[in-house]
Parts: C-alpha cells; structure tokens; sequence
C-alpha cells in the first residue's frame, strides 16, 4: 500500500512539475504536455484509508514547519517542495525563506543531489548557473550562481 502512494505522489509531483514547466514556457508546451496534466488531475481519486492517514494533530499541537520542509526537500526540488508546504499545508514561504527555514546543510545537500542529476544529463556548470539565477536559489556566498560556484559544489 506504502509502494502505490509513494508512486501517486511521485506522479503528482511529476505532473505539478510538467504543469510548472507548461505556464513558465509556455512557447514550449504542446498540446501532449497540457492533455497529460489536465488528464492526471482528473483521474487522480484520492481514498485515503485509516492506515494510511498520519494520526490527526491536534489544534493545540503546533506543525513542526522546519522538519516538515527539510523532510520535503529530502525527497523533492525546492520548488515542489515550495509547492507541496503551500498546497497541502497552505504555507506560503518565499525562496529565500525555505532556504533559511532548512538551513545550510540541507540546502547544500539539496543543490548537491541537484547538481549530481543535471550534471548526468550533461548540463553545463553555467547553464546550472543560469537555471539556478533564473529560479531565484540564492547562490553559496555570493549573490548570483556562476559556473565556478557551481564547479565548488561538485567536490
């Protein structure tokens, strides 16, 4: 049960993501790419079960915000992970904010495996650099990505 929610979570992830990439480039969206979301998003029936569900918290329990997003970005971009805090626990955090929230070292982890995945789809340094500026990631010690602060994540 654990296997199928992690995969329709994958996929909601994954179409969030391509519906993303549709409104930001919205040249580059074809009509396959716009169907396939509207197409998730409507077969997509959630029947939670009592197993499945977390124990309810109560209302004088607070939410845990900064495990909650360092446990997102653990498993997620940034930007979905954004997504995720602001659909699913209506938390509307900036950029800078989640940075700040997760902390360096989860930050650093995160652009790391970041990295690592572009890197194998023979993404440029400074093509990263330009995706990353252009995604507003505040850069490691200086104000905007570069190919060489890119290279010094890749040791």
């Amino acid at each position: 049960m654990e296997t199928i929610s992690r995969l329709m979570a994958a996929i909601d992830a994954c179409a969030s993501q391509l519906e993303r990439l549709n409104n930001q480039f919205p040249h580059l969206a074809t009509t396959s790419t716009l169907q396939g979301v509207e197409s998730w998003r409507g077969r997509r029936v959630v029947k939670p079960t009592p197993v499945e569900e977390p124990p309810q918290k109560s209302a004088s329990e607070p939410l845990d915000i900064r495990a909650l997003a360092i446990g997102l970005v653990a498993d997620h971009s940034l930007e979905d992970a954004l997504d995720m805090l602001l659909e699913q626990h209506d938390i509307d955090l900036s950029m800078r904010e989640l940075v700040h929230l997760i902390g360096r070292k989860s930050y650093s982890a995160t652009l790391k495996r970041d990295l690592r995945e572009l890197l194998k789809n023979a993404i440029s340094y400074e093509q990263i650099a330009n995706l990353w500026n252009d995604l507003e990631r505040p850069a490691l010690g200086n104000d905007t990505w570069n190919s060489r602060s890119i290279s010094l994540l890749d040791n």
